[in-house]
């Protein structure tokens, strides 16, 4: 639905954004990540529509963005980090105002169905300025919604929102990746990781990476670290290992439920788990779950944009 083609950005002598490609399919949600100042907002405007690439190009649903720019900005829904709503009118008012905006003739289905969308039906009459951040937001994604576009543009859909909140956010996008495609920018790295089909970091105005959340946990894991999650005596266990050849750098915790703990180790053996399996059975451990150590999104980021904040994009 959406291709990123070779996108570049520059002012004067400084550029923002360089050769930046990705896509985004109906049915995924994508997360574009990076620290402040990597060119995410540059990107998503140049995708909007608010700025023009200095090279590359933008295809939604096969339609070049400078060439049919009428006809892809119909098949966009935007969401930007602080929804353009005026307080002094009704969602319903809000809503047929940005119906008229959008060239939108049957404004009473449209507004019904995005208001499904986006779970505020139930707030038509109300005045913008009397609802709750979470709401307005979700008035903001309801502006979206109108027209059913095919892609959905949305600058961090989750800022400002309780726990709650996020998660009412979540199972709303959820649902409307059935049909469309979502492409998402965030600095809420877990929330990434739970909605997102795959990431797209950029560093430093360039393209870090592009995968999906277990792709990249697998790309940056560390060689021959494990943890292990079992039921027993925990003080036992860890003595047993240490007194095999096989394990070094251990580390045990006690878990919630009485009697369960989990220890990580390294072990560099080519089968780690047959080499664990005769410490089980020394220790008299009920084993409840064993795999390698896998970094969390955050930790990836980290490594991704080390070091590489606010320099200059040659």
């Amino acid at each position: 639905m959406l291709r990123v083609c070779g996108l570049t950005k520059r002012y004067g002598g400084s550029t923002a954004i360089q050769d930046i490609s990705f896509s985004v399919k109906t049915g995924e949600i994508v997360g574009l990540i990076g620290h402040n100042g990597c060119g995410k907002s540059t990107t998503m405007n140049i995708i909007t529509g608010y700025l023009a690439a200095s090279e590359g190009r933008v295809l939604v649903d096969g339609e070049d963005h400078v060439e049919q720019s009428r006809s892809v900005r119909r098949k966009i829904g935007y969401l930007p980090e602080a929804p353009a709503l005026y307080p002094e009118m009704t969602v319903e008012e809000q809503l047929r105002f940005a119906c008229d905006l959008k060239g939108i003739q049957d404004s009473g289905e449209a507004i019904l169905r995005a208001c499904r969308k986006a779970d505020v039906q139930n707030v038509g009459r109300r005045l913008i300025r009397n609802l709750s951040k979470g709401y307005r937001q979700r008035i903001g994604l309801a502006q979206a919604f109108l027209g059913n576009p095919p892609l959905l543009i949305l600058d961090e859909p989750s800022s400002g929102l309780d726990p709650y909140q996020n998660a009412e956010m979540r199972d709303i996008l959820k649902e409307a990746s059935q049909e469309q495609a979502i492409l998402l920018s965030s600095h809420v790295l877990s929330e990434v990781a739970a909605i997102c089909n795959r990431v797209v970091v950029l560093s430093n105005g360039r393209l870090a990476a592009d995968d999906t959340p277990g792709g990249l946990r697998e790309r940056f894991r560390k060689p021959g670290l494990f943890s292990v999650i079992g039921e027993g005596g925990m003080d036992i266990f860890q003595k047993a290992l240490q007194e095999s050849r096989w394990f070094s750098d251990i580390r045990t915790e006690a878990g919630e439920r009485p009697g369960v703990f989990q220890a990580r180790f390294s072990c560099q053996a080519e089968d780690a788990l047959s080499c664990l399996i005769p410490v089980l059975e020394e220790s008299g451990i009920h084993l409840i779950q064993f795999g390698a150590v896998l970094p969390d999104l955050e930790e990836i980021y980290f490594q991704l944009t080390k070091d590489q904040r606010y320099t200059t994009v040659d």
